[in-house]
């Protein structure tokens, strides 16, 4: 049987959970996966929680210094051995049908190069479903610029991938973003209606840390602006899409920051004079 998607696993200090996401592999209905492990130098117990799970389908690349998150992203995708690839997180986990359900949507649709799914958000332990269904599909003739975002399980071609300019290592806290406006100027994105992934919402995970989420915001709009940019999008139109992605941003933060860069600089100069 040949294998059809790769999932990447970018690990740095998951030992307490990256079992359960090995185990969500090695119970999926269908069996043509892989996945690679990229280790960024963790000084947990993580190597010796992999060790067990290597195999023909299982496989471990190991950093001899830790080089960020998005570096490792990169080496896993540089290094996956089938063109359809996954992000699969080390304290997150599939739902058993996920792999069933991804290359199903894939043979069915060959110009697809982006494939997301809805995703539920668990407890620490992945016992207590605390909320279901996030994720939705984007209307027809739309965009993730004006209709929300693509988010787990967020699965993509490396042949469509190598069309963009790849992961910004810039882009902390927003790589995902960035990643999905890129990939959905230059393929066609399908979203399939159903859970596949299990997000462990952990209370003290670093990714709350005010001043991190503080750069992924910041981040985000950058990754927005550079989108807007690229697909030449100007003057009146570029103001209703800088409009409301700002208003948007207001309503879940709680102002100043200096009235939010004075609502962003005055929607950007009322997107430059709405080029005159």
């Amino acid at each position: 049987m040949s294998h059809q998607i790769t999932y990447l696993v970018a690990n740095y200090n998951n030992g307490k959970y990256i079992q359960d996401c090995l185990n969500s592999l090695l119970a999926q209905t269908n069996n043509q996966w892989l996945c690679l492990i990229a280790d960024d130098k963790s000084t947990d117990n993580s190597l010796e929680i992999i060790a067990p799970f290597l195999s023909d389908k299982i496989t471990l690349l190991q950093h001899e210094q830790n080089l960020g998150y998005i570096a490792t992203l990169i080496t896993l995708i540089e290094n996956a051995k089938t063109d359809i690839v996954g992000i699969l997180d080390p304290d997150d986990a599939l739902e058993a049908e996920a792999t069933e359900f991804v290359l199903k949507t894939y043979n069915n649709s060959p110009e697809a190069g982006l494939v997301y799914s809805k995703y539920d958000v668990y407890n620490e332990d992945l016992t207590l479903k605390i909320s279901t269904g996030y994720s939705h599909k984007i209307p027809s003739k739309e965009t993730s610029l004006f209709r929300g975002f693509i988010s787990h399980l967020k699965t993509f071609r490396r042949t469509i991938y190598g069309k963009t300019k790849g992961l910004d290592q810039s882009m902390l806290y927003a790589e995902d973003r960035d990643l999905v406006f890129k990939l959905e100027e230059v393929s066609s994105v399908i979203f399939i209606d159903r859970v596949l992934y299990k997000y462990r919402y952990l209370e003290n995970s670093q990714s709350h840390e005010l001043e991190k989420q503080r750069i992924g915001d910041e981040n985000y709009r950058r990754a927005y602006r550079n989108a807007l940019n690229r697909r030449q999008i100007k003057g009146k139109q570029k103001f209703a899409h800088l409009l409301l992605f700002y208003s948007r941003q207001l309503g879940y933060r709680m102002l100043p920051n200096s009235l939010f860069h004075w609502f962003q600089l005055v929607v950007e100069k009322i997107a430059l004079f709405l080029v005159k």
